[in-house]
């Protein structure tokens, strides 16, 4: 589950997916590459930076963004609480 606030709403939304891999993603300049788990679950603008919630609702991660790619549908991208937690010190 992933919660947050996607454009063209006004109240809170929760889409839910699947976890299909976690994966290094490839970042643009000056960034290299990050943790992330992909997901099936729609992120949006509005609502990355949201918590993602695993089925027993544990926050395991922040959603950040989505692959916007022509070719591409439905894969969505959270950094893990643990990089998240590692990165806050």
């Amino acid at each position: 589950h992933v919660v947050g606030f996607p454009t063209g709403g006004r109240t809170v939304c929760v889409t839910e997916g699947v976890v299909s891999r976690i994966d290094s993603v490839l970042l643009e300049a000056p960034a290299d590459t990050i943790l992330a788990i992909q997901i099936d679950a729609a992120i949006n603008p509005g609502n990355s930076g949201g918590p993602a919630f695993n089925s027993r609702g544990q926050v395991t991660g922040v959603a950040f963004c989505k692959d916007a790619r022509k070719q591409s549908d439905n894969i969505g991208y959270v950094i893990p609480a643990a990089v998240v937690r590692a990165f806050l010190g």
